[in-house]
């Protein structure tokens, strides 16, 4: 069996949930490739420590450059903040390293059209970790679509929020700084909906209008502070987009909702159904359907089976349901296919560009008060 030697760089929770990811390819599948894990490292020398204990690394360190440069890793996986994303992501492109890199891309157009052309000179493989595209109940809801079933798309409505700022007391950390996250709710949550429109829709976003707001402008420094320091990042941000074909649409964000740890939903009506999805119930579609019985009209519950994407590597049998993790599993191993058969990854860097550049126009919008079109922004 061929093995594929993989560096993590960033051993926070979302690195350690990449590598529980290929920790799943290799049960789940079992029948191609053997995820070895061979570097990891973290500018937290106990956190770099602690995820080589976790999951087997060979080798850790404090430098992201060791695992860039090591003979030995075939893939890195770049889950540090934002605004390291690019310089690690073209130094791993430059050797040769096929990539994963978490979302948003860069936190700017230019840094991000450098990581593109980095990967394309290298001829390297890149993914960006849009992992909800790759749920079985949202390749159902594509296939769907795709099959007529909603008749034309008329509307998406999108929105993503989740609760880790919603305590005015919970201390600063590097998501509340422009210079480093680039934009807050933005970039982390509505950047998940962007993918998800773009895989369902069916039609590119053309132009936005945008508001947000920071509804915590100070937090303390850090827990047990005593002072306060300035948030310049989005707690909640609400938009309208409209596609290509000229239908409009609607997407929102916050960090600061009460209540919702995580809470990704959309809505997708047609001329001829509805279908919604809320992933606090992740193996579930809810579909309305044009059509039969007076009696039996209304949303019916499509729960998870083994003809939904590639949930029957994860259960053998209708309703067990799969969970964050086996998603994981799956975008990891849609990975392993492109490097290993050369399959297209589709959600790569060049995507990924895309996406941060229909966060741009977001972006912009907000601070002009204005309908921004996404060909307005840099290439």
């Amino acid at each position: 069996m061929r093995e594929l030697k993989i560096g993590l760089i960033g051993a926070g929770w979302m690195g350690s949930y990449h590598m529980v990811g290929f920790t799943n390819v290799r049960q789940a599948y079992g029948d191609k490739v053997c995820p070895v894990f061979e570097h990891v490292a973290d500018p937290d020398e106990a956190a770099a420590k602690r995820a080589a204990a976790r999951f087997g690394f060979k080798k850790c360190s404090c430098d992201w450059a060791d695992v860039v440069n090591d003979p030995a890793v075939e893939l890195v996986v770049v889950a540090t903040p934002n605004d390291s994303h690019a310089e690690i992501s073209i130094a791993a492109a430059k050797a040769g390293k096929h990539i994963i890199c978490e979302k948003p891309m860069a936190n700017t157009l230019e840094d991000g059209r450098a990581m593109v052309e980095a990967v394309e000179q290298a001829g390297v493989k890149s993914l960006v970790d849009f992992i909800y595209t790759k749920c079985p109940a949202n390749v159902y809801a594509k296939q769907l679509i795709q099959e007529g079933k909603l008749g034309e798309i008329l509307t998406f409505r999108g929105e993503f929020d989740c609760s880790y700022c919603a305590d005015p007391a919970t201390p600063s950390k590097w998501r509340q700084y422009a210079s480093v996250a680039g934009t807050g709710a933005l970039g982390d949550l509505t950047a998940h909906v962007i993918s998800l429109s773009d895989m369902l829709v069916g039609q590119e976003i053309t132009e936005v209008c945008a508001t947000w707001e920071t509804v915590y402008p100070e937090r303390l420094r850090a827990e047990g502070a005593p002072d306060k320091v300035a948030v310049d990042t989005d707690d909640q941000i609400y938009i309208l987009v409209r596609y290509a074909n000229g239908h409009i649409g609607q997407m929102s964000s916050s960090r600061i909702s009460t209540g919702k740890p995580c809470a990704l939903a959309y809505e997708i009506q047609g001329s001829k159904g509805t279908i919604k999805f809320d992933l606090t119930r992740i193996n579930e579609l809810q579909v309305y359907r044009d059509g039969g019985e007076e009696g039996d009209r209304g949303f019916h519950v499509l729960k998870g089976n083994t003809a939904h994407g590639d949930y029957k590597q994860f259960c053998a049998t209708d309703e067990l349901g799969i969970s964050y993790a086996d998603v994981m599993g799956i975008q990891a191993r849609h990975m392993v296919d492109a490097i290993v058969d050369g399959k297209p990854v589709g959600i790569d860097i060049a995507y990924g560009h895309k996406v941060d550049r229909i966060m741009a126009a977001m972006a912009l919008s907000a601070k002009e008060n204005r309908w921004v079109k996404i060909a307005e922004m840099e290439p």
